[in-house]
């Protein structure tokens, strides 16, 4: 079996399209004269019971809106219609704070204006709002009032604005699709999964995403449905912490059928024994792959986690990447240059004219500090910089004030009230960082700790993305070899002089979270859902959700921590009764 390298496929970079000609075609192009759709009358069959989102909105909020705002006829009628189709339920806010998709149409309405400069789309008091809370999200509490209220309808309003200019020369797009991007109705795993395989409803044709990578997706349900017709795969249990070539047990036949099933391994059942071989170890590489694994031919009890999840929860899996796909910006800047960081996969693609042209691993931020999913663009370089280190980590970590044999040892001060890192070998952020500006003081950036990077899961970060090879990446980034060759960005790294470098030709970054895709070779990939956005998604869209890799260990955790509170509980208890009587025998 020959195994191929797996890469993210092209289709994502047309998420970042970097087509230089792009503009100019607009310019030599006529604007699409549209023919407008009748509005959709009121789904009622839309309630509390199956609602996606269980905030509505009363009618004459927006019809008070759409009268207020000086709208177009078309816009007026557009926006109507998108909440008639929804029975008034919101879009943009629920009860559990801000959505994934809501972070995405932001981004994307950022990433629009990065490379348009289209001021027709851009609203500061808006802006100045969403970046607030977007920043805070973790603790924003969604009330039904009169602001949320107007932050949903002015979202759909610039919804609507985005798509008008960013379609404007796009014959082939229909606005009314716009009415899908954001799901409205629980459905049943299964009904959702008929539908899609069927193309009806929401899945049809008609409003499918104008994406490739949605397409490939779908067609990858109907070998997963007919796995799920046929009663699943077999769960894979191992006695031993590692199952390798000569091992002979009952759970390597198990082990085989398991992969045959999905397609990773050939052969009638009749003939697979009980004993690890060559092939075998070849078709755990191939599962590795596209799992995120190193490819070492072993089969270790993590990896069987893994590969135990069940086939309800693969293609919940896909119907929730799917609607992530939805949110891909068609093209950004026309430098030929673009960056995409994919979280799950704990991976850094570079690309060239909407062509990969290498890849790095990364480190990204662990479940407590994770990574923010958002669109920026690379503009400068900082060699061996200070770490100004975040509040919360000095209240945490360090106490709230270290002491000054602390700092020594560490290589800190304090400037102007900061805890501050000194440049050098020993510096957090290592010898180099990259800066995209954006609200949640992300960046990439060098780091001490090389270990992390073999890991094959590699969350532990406070947040921001540490690199394996910075240096390549500054050499790339800067792209000057007269005056930033290999030899003079080391000297540069380790002068222990902090120096930014401001980047001749900014480079379009896109942080996303994608579980599952289809790559280069035709294969689908599974990463973990390492920050529980899959869960939310699930539990939203879905009547009869199953778990994901991060729920299952959620709910291992909260288990345990309801047992040391019940212990902590109990001793408590026995300490104040031994007080008590020891007072009744002191009074006696």
């Amino acid at each position: 079996m020959t195994i191929r390298k797996l890469v993210l496929p092209l289709t994502f970079l047309m998420l970042l399209g970097v087509i230089s000609c792009k503009n100019v075609e607009k310019k030599e192009r006529k604007k699409v004269i549209r023919v407008e759709k009748p509005v959709t009358k009121v789904d009622i069959t839309i309630d509390t019971s199956n609602a996606f989102n269980q905030l509505f909105i009363d009618s004459s909020l927006v019809n008070g809106f759409l009268a207020a705002d000086s709208l177009s006829d078309t816009l007026v009628n557009r926006i109507r219609s998108f909440y008639n189709s929804r029975n008034y339920q919101y879009a943009w806010f629920s009860p559990e704070g801000i959505p994934e998709h809501t972070m995405s149409f932001w981004n994307l309405l950022k990433n629009y204006l990065n490379y348009s400069k289209d001021s027709s789309v851009y609203n500061k008091a808006l802006t100045a709002k969403m970046e607030a809370l977007i920043t805070s999200r973790e603790s924003v509490k969604v009330k039904n009032d009169s602001t949320f209220q107007y932050l949903e309808l002015s979202l759909t309003k610039y919804f609507y604005l985005y798509a008008d200019h960013e379609y404007a020369y796009d014959a082939g797009f229909d606005m009314k699709t716009l009415e899908w991007y954001i799901p409205k109705k629980k459905l049943t795993l299964e009904a959702m999964l008929d539908s899609v395989i069927a193309a009806k409803g929401q899945f049809s044709e008609a409003y499918a995403p104008r994406n490739p990578q949605y397409t490939a997706l779908r067609k990858k349900l109907q070998q997963y449905k007919a796995i799920k017709d046929a009663g699943g795969w077999p769960r894979v249990n191992s006695k031993v912490e590692e199952m390798k070539t000569g091992y002979k047990d009952a759970a390597v036949l198990t082990l085989k059928k398991r992969l045959k099933t999905e397609g990773f391994l050939e052969g009638e059942d009749s003939t697979f024994t009980n004993v690890y071989d060559t092939a075998l170890a070849e078709a755990i590489n191939a599962v590795k792959e596209v799992y995120g694994y190193k490819p070492d031919g072993k089969a270790g009890k993590t990896f069987l986690k893994d590969l135990n999840v069940s086939v309800d929860e693969r293609i919940q899996q896909i119907l929730i990447n799917m609607e992530r796909m939805r949110w891909i910006p068609i093209e950004t800047r026309d430098s030929g240059r673009a960056i995409m960081v994919n979280i799950p996969e704990y991976k850094m693609h570079v690309y060239e004219n909407g062509h990969p042209a290498w890849d790095m691993n990364v480190v990204v931020g662990k479940e407590s500090n994770n990574t923010t999913v958002f669109t920026g663009v690379l503009k400068t370089v900082v060699f061996s910089p200070y770490w100004n280190v975040p509040t919360s980590i000095v209240k945490k970590e360090m106490g709230g004030r270290p002491s000054q044999a602390y700092l020594d040892r560490n290589h800190m001060e304090i400037v102007n009230g900061q805890v501050r890192q000194k440049p050098g070998p020993w510096n957090s952020l290592g010898q180099v960082k990259f800066l995209f500006p954006n609200s949640y003081d992300i960046y990439f950036h060098d780091s001490p700790a090389k270990s992390l990077f073999n890991k094959d899961k590699r969350s532990f970060s406070h947040g921001c993305i540490r690199l394996k090879d910075p240096a390549k990446f500054a050499l790339y980034v800067l792209d000057d070899t007269a005056k930033w060759n290999a030899q003079k960005i080391d000297s540069a790294m380790n002068s222990g002089k902090e120096k930014f470098v401001r980047v001749k030709r900014p480079i379009p970054v896109l942080i996303t979270y994608f579980t599952a895709w289809v790559d280069d070779t035709d294969r689908l990939n599974f990463r973990e859902d390492i920050y529980g956005h899959d869960a939310i998604i699930a539990k939203k869209m879905f009547l009869n959700s199953v778990g994901t890799t991060w729920s299952r260990q959620k709910a291992i955790r909260d288990s345990l921590q309801q047992i040391k509170d019940s212990v902590k509980k109990k001793e408590l208890e026995r300490k104040e009764k031994l007080k008590q009587d020891s007072l009744k025998r002191a009074k006696v």
